[in-house]
């Protein structure tokens, strides 16, 4: 018995390190800040919550420049989806981030919120902090739809364009994006849709208008039915 009992504390540090996954009681929403950040009800106090796996247009940045107008359209469609109704959080890893807020996927009426901005084309698959652990290939689907029905941030081609940076970037880690090659560092090749031809970030070419489709690897690109850049040579 007192071996038992010994083990007890190191077993209740090990199980500290599992990530959380759990349905939290049905909260009110009572303030939405902008579309991938809201304010609820939880366990009777107020918390800032921010969605996890979206990352939507900014709307109420304290820097003006960054507030746009799809920002709007997507903090908008946040609250004639949200404002005042019961929501459940789920959790997944982290409770919360440095800042604080809860990290939570948002289900109203069974259905997930986070998801349906992705499906929508109001935020792309966020996954700068990592990918998600339940929903990933649905969160992934989501995307690859909405960029090819070029709904939301997808139908501007400067959003698109910004995104797609972006995307090529989370992730790594701040001495891999330094390094000059697509080879050594990772960064995703952009494909031209009309040429066939895939470029590496150092090319002229890499944010050109036609250059939509993200490949992480030289050899993704090959495989799609994409040929190297004669210029860049990737």
């Amino acid at each position: 018995m007192k071996r038992h009992l010994k083990s007890l504390p190191l077993l209740i540090l090990l199980l500290s390190f599992i990530p959380t996954t759990a349905l939290a009681s049905p909260s009110k929403v009572t303030r939405v800040v902008d579309g991938d950040t809201i304010f609820v009800d939880f366990n009777g106090k107020s918390e800032k919550v921010r969605l996890l796996c979206v990352n939507t247009p900014e709307s109420v940045h304290p820097d003006k420049k960054q507030n746009i107008p799809m920002g709007k359209v997507a903090s908008a469609y946040t609250k004639e989806r949200l404002q005042d109704k019961s929501v459940t959080l789920e959790f997944e890893g982290e409770l919360r981030d440095r800042y604080n807020r809860l990290l939570a996927y948002i289900f109203i009426d069974g259905a997930n919120f986070n998801l349906e901005l992705v499906q929508q084309g109001l935020s792309p698959y966020y996954t700068k902090y990592g990918l998600s652990k339940k929903y990933d290939k649905t969160f992934s689907s989501a995307e690859k739809n909405a960029r090819n029905n070029g709904l939301g941030i997808w139908g501007d081609p400067d959003l698109t364009k910004k995104y797609l940076r972006l995307k090529s970037k989370w992730g790594q880690s701040a001495s891999a994006t330094k390094e000059p090659s697509n080879k050594q560092s990772g960064i995703a090749y952009h494909g031209n849709v009309k040429s066939k031809k895939f470029h590496q970030s150092s090319c002229s070419y890499y944010d050109c208008k036609n250059c939509t489709v993200v490949f992480n690897t030289r050899e993704a690109a090959i495989a799609a039915g994409y040929v190297p850049c004669g210029i860049c040579k990737p």
